[in-house]
């Protein structure tokens, strides 16, 4: 890569230093990209009155990061950018911090997932299952507290079942769509075959 006019800087050299022209994101840019979902999440409402539409740029973010990661806990740590970012751009308080334990059982569930999975992970179909069954767990887990508190959540408005396929099918186009940019990011950063 060329150098800049100054011949100080270049994009390269950049990359070198922030740890972003390998395959491997650092923990920073792990929670940088979980804050970034955040912004995402609060600058732009495509709501689509369904509920659960944001599994589509959080699971994205959170299995990619899974996947071109070495770090145990990669997607808790998007997940811990996101709730982070959450908390502080998002104007309604109580959401936000309802949301809080929600983002990290959706980090902490693919983490697992990866951890039993492995590898397998990488395949689409077991991709978009493992990001269905985690944001699933959002509104079953919320379903839960409603039945033990007696509280009513926004999303319940359109029964238990509707809420819970909602989920699940941003969770897993979600994921399909995280799997296909960690295998772009990991192919552009693929180490030349010296056999080849």
């Amino acid at each position: 890569m060329a150098e800049s006019q100054t011949g100080k800087w270049s994009l390269k050299r950049l990359l070198k230093h922030t740890g972003l022209e390998s395959a491997e994101l650092p923990l920073p840019a792990l929670f940088l990209l979980g804050v970034a979902v955040a912004l995402v999440h609060v600058s732009f409402d495509y709501s689509l009155g369904m509920p659960g539409h944001h599994g589509l740029e959080f699971l994205t973010a959170v299995v990619f990061a899974r996947l071109v990661s070495t770090q145990p806990l990669a997607a808790a740590m998007v997940a811990a950018g996101a709730a982070s970012g959450d908390v502080a751009f998002a104007g309604h308080m109580l959401h936000s911090l309802k949301a809080v334990p929600l983002y990290f059982l959706t980090g902490l569930l693919v983490d697992g997932a990866w951890r039993i999975l492995g590898d397998r992970c990488r395949a689409l179909p077991l991709a978009a299952l493992v990001g269905a069954a985690a944001y699933m767990a959002k509104p079953l887990s919320m379903l839960a507290v409603a039945g033990i508190s007696g509280m009513v959540f926004g999303f319940m408005r359109h029964g238990a079942a509707f809420p819970l396929v909602t989920h699940a099918a941003f969770g897993a186009i979600g994921a399909i769509c995280g799997a296909l940019l960690a295998r772009a990011w990991m192919g552009k950063h693929k180490k030349p075959d010296p056999a080849a």
